[in-house]
């Protein structure tokens, strides 16, 4: 997995630049690569809104000031991550100017990527998780304020949708001057949760088994079988074998399912 981490802090040390060393190091302790993007450095133009407000952004897909200010190269580091984590402090309840500059940009270049018919004019959001981290200093509120302005910019461009197993916003780390030691080891515990989920295989069908066992097969070739008769001595599990319901199987995101309310992750039985 290859990991961009999106800082836009203006700070070199402090409390929402240790957030962004720590996904460093949790990225590289994982196994996984990354690039870190400094947006500070970077100094991206605001959007100019070109001609009558959009310019080749909506049908070509990128920025014609882009090479000028750095935004193509940026948005070649969008492309080539498999996962992304956004860090950015809390000002005034919002991102941070730097960050807006760029959601702003990247916003017209992917978003409009769902209007466009030539099927490889695809999102580079597409399917890929995330995670998000916002840093309160001062009394430690817009916190959520700032989420909804990330989470806006994600689902616009196609980098959000359910189930929610390998795409989609992983999760949410609310940061302020108090919670910063459990919040740092809560921020590394989900990077290595996200890259193990990202690298587990994908169960494309399942079909139930006489002996109350299930044959699953995966998105890369494996097959394998689940006991599932420890879970028959429990409600509502026990309705299994009842009216050949167990024979009525279905995958369903990430759950096996017999109807609603009977089912369980798929990812349990896989670790299991």
């Amino acid at each position: 997995m290859h990991i961009l981490i999106i800082n836009g802090t203006p700070k070199t040390d402090g409390l929402c630049y240790s957030f962004v060393q720590a996904a460093e190091q949790a990225t590289l302790q994982a196994g996984s690569t990354f690039e870190t993007v400094n947006l500070k450095k970077i100094n991206l133009d605001k959007c100019k809104m070109c001609g009558d407000g959009w310019g080749i952004c909506f049908k070509e897909h990128y920025c014609v000031f882009g090479e000028k200010d750095g935004f193509s190269q940026l948005q070649a580091q969008v492309e080539k991550a498999t996962a992304f984590i956004y860090i950015t402090p809390v000002y005034w309840g919002e991102i941070s100017e730097e960050f807006k500059i760029f959601l702003d940009k990247l916003r017209r270049c992917e978003a409009t990527k769902q209007w466009d018919s030539r099927e490889d004019r695809v999102s580079f959001l597409h399917n890929k998780p995330s995670i998000m981290v916002a840093s309160a200093g001062g009394g430690g509120g817009g916190i959520v304020t700032t989420f909804a302005d990330i989470e806006r910019a994600i689902s616009q461009m196609g980098g959000d949708a359910w189930p929610r197993e390998k795409h989609g916003i992983f999760d949410y780390i609310a940061v302020n001057r108090w919670n910063k030691p459990y919040k740092l080891t809560a921020l590394k515990s989900a990077i290595a949760a996200m890259i193990a989920q990202h690298e587990r295989p994908q169960a494309v069908s399942v079909a139930a088994q006489a002996d109350y066992t299930l044959l699953c097969k995966f998105d890369n070739g494996e097959e394998r079988i689940f006991d599932i008769k420890p879970y028959l001595e429990k409600k509502p599990f026990n309705e299994l074998t009842q009216n050949n319901l167990f024979e009525n199987v279905i995958i369903t995101g990430v759950h096996i399912e017999w109807r609603p309310g009977i089912s369980i992750e798929i990812s349990e039985l896989y670790d299991n």
